[in-house]
């Protein structure tokens, strides 16, 4: 006779789901007085008046850290790989003069890891801290054979604010302005699957010494979040473009806000 058809017979476990997620609720339920629901809503509700601006604009930014996800999950990095999404997609954000202000995630795997997913997003609650928003929900969905077991796939959504006379979108870039630079601290999120190709090829690549650290090490930083270095001066008449220099480097990145009437001229020494 055949099996009697289950979610768990299919390798969902709805108990198990559900069990995680009540460990994820106390990194979700940041207290925020913005938050005007409770976890397990079909939504959140958050407050929406921004008393300070004339003219307030929502900025929306959905992202996923690529394929560094995947070197992270073998390296045992998951708390880094939550502070790079939130970190790069914060920073898409700010890009615009925005402040962040809320994040919802997506985590989609093969089999559900009973440790790695609330640490995902324990990580993320986290992350959002140092950069002042708040995690207030997301989506944990199981798809076996969809997703290859011990993989998932990782995204977020920042939402941001920002006073309209205050956006930052490049249109005041004017010949004589000055080019300024924000370190990064190595390759961020873009680049890694050139990276792990050369692991798979050369797998002592990552063990060469860079300045007395393991190269893998200084592969595998969490990307920098910027907004607390930028925090001060958003919205001041000075600043008139940001970039964030992810894949495509300075000049495709510096090319999305400059306009064609001036030249950007870069100094690297």
């Amino acid at each position: 006779m055949p099996e009697k058809l289950s979610y768990a017979a299919t390798g969902v476990d709805i108990d198990a789901t559900d069990a995680v997620k009540r460990r994820m609720a106390d990194a979700v339920n940041s207290g925020d007085a913005r938050v005007l629901n409770k976890l397990g809503a079909f939504a959140p509700l958050v407050q929406g008046t921004f008393p300070d601006m004339a003219d307030p604009l929502l900025v929306i930014k959905t992202d996923e850290p690529g394929s560094k996800q995947k070197l992270a999950v073998e390296l045992d990095r998951i708390e880094d790989l939550s502070h790079d999404l939130v970190n790069h997609t914060v920073n898409d954000v700010v890009m615009m003069g925005a402040h962040p202000m809320y994040v919802t995630d997506c985590i989609v795997c093969g089999t559900l890891d009973k440790d790695l997913v609330p640490r995902l997003v324990v990580g993320m609650a986290d992350a959002c801290q140092k950069q002042g928003c708040v995690l207030i929900g997301g989506e944990t969905s199981v798809q076996p054979g969809v997703v290859t077991d011990g993989l998932f796939v990782l995204s977020a959504t920042v939402v941001g604010v920002v006073d309209r006379p205050r956006v930052v979108d490049g249109q005041k870039i004017a010949p004589g302005d000055v080019v300024l630079s924000v370190a990064s601290n190595g390759l961020h999120t873009n680049g890694y699957t050139l990276v792990r190709t050369q692991l798979d090829r050369r797998p002592a690549f990552g063990e060469t010494d860079l300045d007395g650290e393991p190269l893998i090490d200084v592969i595998m930083r969490p990307h920098t979040g910027y907004y607390p270095a930028l925090r001060d001066i958003l919205g001041e008449d000075g600043l008139h473009g940001l970039a964030h220099i992810t894949g495509g480097g300075i000049v495709d990145n510096l090319e999305r806000i400059v306009q064609e009437s001036v030249d950007a001229v870069i100094d690297l020494s």
